[in-house]
C-alpha cells in the first residue's frame, strides 16, 4: 500500500536510476520511509478531521435547499469547477515543457474541487457563506465521484508513460477518508448537537495543527525538489487561482457577496482530496510537491484577496448613507 511511504522512495528510485551524479545526488536526498509516513500521517489526520469537524458544523437541509434555490448560478460554478477549469489547467500541463511528475500535480489540483476553507474565506470577505457552503458540499460530492473516473483518462493523455491505476484504487480512499468522516459529522450533528458543538473549535486546532506540520515537514523533506519546480509549479500556483478569480467573477455581476463566494470556490482548489490521491495513488515526490505548492500559494492569495474584499464592503455601505442634518439654531438651544 503506498500510504506507508515506501511507494514514493521506490518511484523516485526507479524513475531516476541513473549513474548521472546530479541524479545520485537526488536519489540521496529522498528521504526514509519512516519520515514520509509521519509526514503521509499528518496529511491523513487533517483530511479525516477537516472532513469531519465540517460535517459537525453543516446544516445538509438548510445547505441543499439553498443550493437549490440558486441553481443557475450553482450549475454555472459547477460547469467552471469540473469542466471549463480543468480543461485549461489539463491542457496547459500537456503542452508545458515540465516535469511528467509535475503534469501529474498538475491533473490532481485541476480535478480536486471543492475547498475546506472556502466557506470561511468566504466569511473574511464578507461574501454570500451559505451559498459557499452548498457549493462546497456539492462539489465535494462530485469530486470523488469524477476524478476516479476521469484522472486516470487526463493522465494518460498529459502523461502517456504513467501507470494506469483502476477506478476503485483512487476511489475508496475519497471515501474512506473524505465522504465517511463528513457522513459520520453530519450523522453525530443531527443527533448529539448539543454534544457536539463544543468540539468543533478543538478539532479546528488539531486540523490546521496537522496540515501545518504536514506541509512544513514536505518542504523540509524535500527541498530540494521545490527549487527543482521553481518554473512550472509556482507559475500554475499563480495561474490557477488567478483563473479562478477570472471565472468566478462572470458567474454574478449584481451581488458582491455572490461575486466573492463564487470566485473563493472557484480559485480555490481541495486540498483534501489532492492530499488523499496522492498519498494513496500517486506517489511521486515531484506531483505531490506541485500539489502542495499550487494549493498553498492558492490559499495565500484568496486570503490576501478577501482580507481587502472584507474591508472594502463596510465602506461602500457607509458611502450612500445620509449625513445627518444639522440642528437648526432653535432645536440647538432647546432645552428640556
Amino acid at each position: 500500500m503506498t500510504y506507508a511511504g515506501a511507494g514514493a522512495r521506490t518511484s523516485i528510485c526507479q524513475d531516476r536510476k541513473s549513474d548521472d551524479p546530479r541524479v545520485q545526488d537526488e536519489e540521496a536526498d529522498v528521504p526514509s520511509d519512516e519520515l514520509l509516513v509521519v509526514i503521509n500521517s499528518f496529511g491523513l489526520l487533517f483530511a479525516i478531521l477537516n472532513s469531519f469537524t465540517l460535517g459537525l458544523r453543516l446544516e445538509v437541509g438548510h445547505i441543499l435547499g439553498h443550493f437549490f434555490q440558486n441553481w443557475r448560478a450553482a450549475v454555472r460554478v459547477l460547469l467552471i469547477n469540473f469542466v471549463i477549469l480543468p480543461a485549461l489547467v489539463i491542457g496547459f500541463a500537456a503542452i508545458a515543457p515540465v516535469d511528467s511528475d509535475i503534469k501529474i500535480g498538475f491533473c490532481i489540483v485541476a480535478l480536486a474541487a471543492g475547498a475546506p476553507f472556502a466557506p470561511a474565506i468566504t466569511r473574511l470577505a464578507r461574501g454570500d457563506v451559505a451559498m459557499s457552503t452548498s457549493l462546497f458540499l456539492v462539489m465535494v460530492v462530485v469530486t470523488v465521484v469524477l476524478v476516479p473516473v476521469v484522472l486516470p483518462i487526463a493522465m494518460s493523455a498529459v502523461v502517456p508513460d504513467v501507470q494506469r491505476i483502476g477506478i476503485w484504487s483512487i476511489a475508496w480512499p475519497l471515501l474512506a477518508f473524505v465522504i465517511l468522516p463528513l457522513l459520520v459529522g453530519c450523522l453525530m450533528r443531527l443527533r448529539y448537537e448539543e454534544v457536539v458543538a463544543s468540539w468543533v473549535r478543538p478539532l479546528l486546532v488539531v486540523q490546521l495543527t496537522c496540515l501545518v506540520l504536514y506541509v512544513n515537514l514536505f518542504i523540509f523533506a524535500f527541498t530540494s525538489l521545490f527549487a527543482e519546480v521553481w518554473w512550472g509549479a509556482y507559475v500554475a500556483a499563480i495561474a490557477v487561482p488567478v483563473l479562478g478569480i477570472a471565472l468566478g467573477s462572470l458567474i454574478s455581476r449584481r451581488s458582491t457577496a455572490t461575486r466573492h463566494a463564487s470566485i473563493i470556490t472557484t480559485a480555490q482548489r481541495s486540498i483534501t482530496g489532492a492530499i488523499v490521491v496522492t498519498i494513496f495513488n500517486y506517489t511521486q515526490p515531484l506531483a505531490n510537491v506541485s500539489v502542495t505548492v499550487i494549493n498553498t500559494i492558492g490559499i495565500v492569495i484568496l486570503l490576501v484577496l478577501a482580507i481587502e474584499w472584507g474591508r472594502a464592503r463596510p465602506r461602500k455601505k457607509s458611502e450612500p448613507a445620509p449625513t445627518a442634518a444639522p440642528p437648526t439654531p432653535e432645536g440647538a438651544g432647546h432645552m428640556p
